[in-house]
């Protein structure tokens, strides 16, 4: 006998939709990436300068600034990347206004030589009086740019962000002593710049030598010193030669 087979269906599936591809996040909004911006470049300003370059770590950065490791990276590249960027943002408004103060005082004082303590002034105004206005971001900036300078490393670096300014002034210096030998004013601005790291760096050491009777932490209490300091040192070496 034959025994029929019972045609078995195949039970029908609904058609599963293709999976939609996730959304993608559009681009920063620009004011909202300029700040993120800014604040790894304080806080990078603020570890590099209480730390060193070689103390502070990309991971650190990226901490203190509450952001995700690989942002900083993404924004400024190498650990040595983001240093340029740190000084390259303070030292253009530097820049800028130490050209402005000169502008100003060549009108001021026409064919006249501006005196050497003004222009004393109008160069170390960033380093001197911007840190002595309770901005604290000038005040790790003028820091981590003494340390900078006194590291044979960075002299690469400083020269990039501040030779072009400096060269200015020294023109300056030189028409306010025309009779004096070049190398001699040099010298003179050398020492200047020098003396003015030294506050910015506040290492504490007036406080120490004093056993805590004064204080050389607060740029504002010294400035006036400094700048009385630095002209007799120019009118001593250079006007003397």
């Amino acid at each position: 006998m034959t025994v029929s087979k019972k045609t078995q269906k195949t039970p029908s599936v609904a058609p599963v939709a293709p999976a939609s591809p996730p959304k993608r996040r559009g681009p920063r909004p620009k004011g909202e990436s300029e700040q993120l911006r800014a604040k790894i470049l304080d806080c990078a300003e603020k570890l590099f300068a209480e730390h060193g370059f070689h103390g502070t770590s990309i991971r650190d950065i990226a901490a203190l600034s509450d952001v995700q490791l690989a942002l900083v990276g993404y924004h400024f590249g190498s650990k040595e990347d983001l240093l340029d960027s740190v000084l390259a943002r303070r030292a253009t408004v530097c820049y800028g206004e130490r050209m402005a103060f000169l502008e100003e005082a060549r009108k001021r004082y026409g064919a006249q030589p501006i005196p050497v303590g003004e222009l004393f002034d109008g160069f170390a105004a960033c380093f001197l009086a911007r840190p002595s206005r309770n901005d604290a971001g000038w005040r790790n900036y003028a820091t981590l740019v003494a340390n900078l300078a006194n590291a044979a490393q960075w002299g690469n670096l400083i020269s990039k962000h501040y030779d072009d300014g400096a060269r200015a002034y020294v023109k300056e210096l030189q028409r306010s002593y025309p009779n004096a030998d070049s190398e001699k004013v040099l010298q003179a601005f050398f020492f200047m710049i020098a003396v003015m790291l030294a506050v910015c760096a506040r290492p504490g050491r007036i406080e120490r030598l004093s056993e805590m009777q004064f204080q050389s932490s607060e740029v504002t209490q010294l400035a006036s010193s400094v700048s009385l300091f630095v002209v007799g040192g120019f009118h001593s070496l250079v006007a003397g030669s």
